[in-house]
């Protein structure tokens, strides 16, 4: 699909300056989260990832990263304006600080146009920018309800659950101190449960593997970095954090930090060589966050 040029123009110049802000020390990573879970239904549904507060669709690919990796707001209900002016009967229903507050995400739809070459019709992919707000945004919008989460639901079992599902060759291995996966074997090693010290750093590390395997040959078939610190290494790495991200907020779980700052570095060059290198790796990372959890 081609993208227009002002949707990179619009998207890009602001995670480039985040990522530089991060690489001087001035600002924690996007992937960090500080919040703790209490147990509770709302703190649960505080992890889980942006999603629109109308249809409930959790948004993908770069949508995922622009509202739940770049925004400020807590809550995961974003809305366009004519959602807003429906739900609040309000022709003016953004604050008039907010107005020019608003985020912008990407529409993609397909549209039908006549075929010069049969005659025929044909559909073809469009890209074009949306404007939404948060739910923080907006005064006196209905409550949201909580989510309903199964009584036996456990993210710890959750997640070995997804790495058995991928029916990895050469199994799952726990031992030693190192956590990889190995494309040779197809197989993933992984530290004793007891060897994790941070809360939830067990389950972010099982995903971040486990979205290393989908791309193995016969599964997602990408293209892996032959050697430490090569550009494609690199982007291996963001696929892996990205999709660990999603398959966290998914879960439930907020990922602590982001795994591999060492990269932040090659991203930003690759950023401002390619605009279209985010745009790449969060569609690798939604399709591999899809085959490792089984959802569409």
């Amino acid at each position: 699909m081609k993208i227009p040029e002002k949707v990179y123009d619009a998207v890009v110049p602001p995670l480039m300056a985040r990522l530089e802000r991060i690489e001087n020390g001035e600002e924690i990573s996007p992937w960090h989260k500080s919040w703790s879970a209490d147990g509770t239904d709302n703190a649960l549904e505080e992890y889980r990832g942006a999603r629109n507060g109308v249809s409930k669709r959790q948004y993908n690919g770069v949508n995922w990263v622009i509202l739940n990796l770049l925004s400020p707001h807590i809550s995961r209900d974003w809305f366009t304006i004519n959602q807003l002016k429906t739900l609040t009967n309000d022709p003016h229903p953004i604050p008039d600080d907010q107005w020019r507050a608003w985020t912008e995400i990407i529409f993609f739809k397909k549209i039908k146009i006549n075929d010069a070459d049969t005659g025929g019709e044909k559909m073809i992919p469009l890209a074009r920018l949306y404007r939404v707000w948060n739910r923080d945004q907006i005064p006196g919008l209905p409550e949201p309800k909580p989510d309903l989460v199964a009584p036996d639901f456990d993210p710890k079992t959750e997640i070995d659950t997804y790495l058995a599902n991928l029916k990895l060759k050469g199994g799952v291995h726990i031992g030693g101190d190192r956590a990889f996966f190995m494309p040779s074997d197809d197989a993933i090693g992984l530290p004793q449960d007891s060897a994790f010290t941070c809360e939830f750093e067990r389950e972010s590390t099982k995903a971040h593997e486990g979205i290393h395997a989908t791309g193995a040959k016969h599964r997602l078939n990408r293209k892996r970095g032959s050697k430490f610190g090569d550009a494609a290494y690199a982007y291996e790495e963001l696929v892996a954090e990205l999709g660990a991200a999603m398959t966290c907020s998914y879960l439930g779980v907020p990922l602590e930090k982001l795994q591999h700052t060492q990269y932040v570095k090659t991203w930003l060059k690759k950023l401002k060589d390619d605009k279209t290198f985010l745009f790449s790796a969060a569609a690798e990372a939604n399709k591999g966050f899809q085959l490792l959890a089984g959802v569409k």
